[in-house]
């Protein structure tokens, strides 16, 4: 026998094999066949050679049930349990039925099934590959996967997505139990804080009883019935700042029961807390979230600045020096505990002021990403250079500190 794909089947048949594990060793040969189709005719083209008394080294049982013509071979009259899968394509169906129970108490619109299979079924597959070769073949998990999947599918009633599903199913073999891992939900959206003293995110020692992140996600949680959440914002404001600039973030709740909530609802009820508001929240794919947390687009903010002298009108222009500036931090003393110390440059694109009294002016910056505007007001003893103190000769510190424009929010 020359023939490669029949030589091949030869050695695939020197022990007892299914139609799975036989159809799947050539399973990237003609499209538009399951394996089974594909090893039942494999086995019948060996069985032929068999009976045209071709002297073939096969084991037998991989013939039961066959009657041969001119050959007088004799063949079992039961099959022989696979050698390669244990005959596990035969528990198929018991693992659709238990992947559908537990797939029917959850809300979800797609999923995804994989495989955790046993030490002995691997290494029985790398001893059929180690005789027969690896050539055309498909692992015995893929094609376990899809069985269960495409079943599945037809039983529940949703999709598969070999991307991004809802809902990954988890099948032990050896234990013969299934585990599912819901992914999160996503939901993007705007802020405003309106209320000073508020965390951006929940804090981890308990020092702050409520956050942005809190207040928001307090009735997704409730209507998506999850574990926990997290919030993801382009960038953050400090704790003692408001934020009137409509802070794009991504709400994500984590191994949510129900996915299929009404969003402008949930919105609707965040808004009751007179402390925040937002916008614009719709369901968004996971993927985005990296995006944002990329994305480093200028802000603009409003700063009360409090002097500790009187400072002249005309003194103030000094501060036009700033506008297109490239300035100079050192990480600022009060965040040294938790960020390494380095310089970073940032540019500040534009600087206006506003003289409020003697000792108090108004200043609005537009800034790059990252820039510290209360080291840039206060020069935190000439770890940011240049600043307005340095400019005005004079201390100042920022009293209070709004962001009002977050610019070019795509991502």
């Amino acid at each position: 026998m020359q023939d490669r794909v029949l030589q091949k089947a030869v050695r695939i048949l020197e022990r007892p094999v299914c139609d799975h594990c036989l159809g799947r060793q050539f399973a990237q040969l003609l499209s538009g066949r399951t394996n089974v189709e594909r090893g039942r005719a494999i086995r019948d083209a060996v069985a032929m050679a068999l009976d045209s008394e071709e002297n073939l080294k096969v084991d037998m049982s991989n013939f039961a049930g066959y009657r041969f013509h001119h050959s007088e071979l004799k063949t079992p009259e039961a099959r022989v349990a696979c050698s390669a899968c244990a005959d596990v394509f035969e528990d198929v169906e018991t693992y659709v039925k238990k992947v559908a129970r537990v797939l029917t108490k959850l809300d979800f619109n797609t999923f995804l099934v994989g495989t955790q299979v046993s030490e002995e079924l691997i290494g029985a597959e790398e001893e059929l590959w180690e005789r027969s070769g690896i050539e055309w073949c498909e692992p015995i998990k893929g094609e376990l996967n899809r069985e269960v999947g495409s079943r599945v599918e037809k039983v529940v009633k949703k999709k598969v997505d070999f991307k991004k599903p809802d809902v990954l199913v988890l099948l032990n073999l050896a234990k013969r139990r299934v585990s599912v891992e819901i992914n999160p939900l996503c939901i993007y959206g705007e802020y405003n804080k309106l209320k000073r003293g508020i965390p951006q995110t929940k804090w981890p020692s308990g020092k702050y009883k409520i956050s942005v992140e809190q207040i928001i996600a307090k009735p997704f949680m409730r209507a998506t019935g999850g574990t926990n959440h997290k919030l993801h914002g382009m960038g953050r404001e400090d704790i003692d700042a408001r934020c009137l600039g409509w802070r794009p973030f991504i709400l994500e709740i984590l191994e949510p029961n129900k996915r299929n909530v009404r969003v402008a609802q949930l919105q609707k009820a965040a808004n009751k807390d007179k402390r925040i508001r937002v916008r614009n929240m719709a369901f968004i794919d996971s993927s985005a979230i990296e995006r944002l947390k990329r994305a480093q687009p200028d802000k603009s903010y409003r700063a009360l600045v409090i002097l500790n002298k009187t400072v002249a009108p005309a003194r103030l222009k000094k501060l036009a020096v700033l506008n297109n500036k490239e300035i100079y931090q050192e990480t600022p003393t009060r965040v040294m505990h938790r960020r390494a110390d380095k310089v970073r440059r940032r540019v500040v694109k534009e600087v206006k002021w506003r003289r409020l009294g003697p000792r108090k002016i108004e200043i609005r910056v537009r800034a790059q990403a990252g820039t510290y505007i209360k080291e840039l007001i206060s020069g935190d003893g000439g770890r940011t250079y240049p600043s307005v103190s340095e400019l005005l000769g004079v201390k100042a510190r920022v009293k209070e500190l709004d962001v009002i424009e977050i610019h070019g929010k795509k991502f």
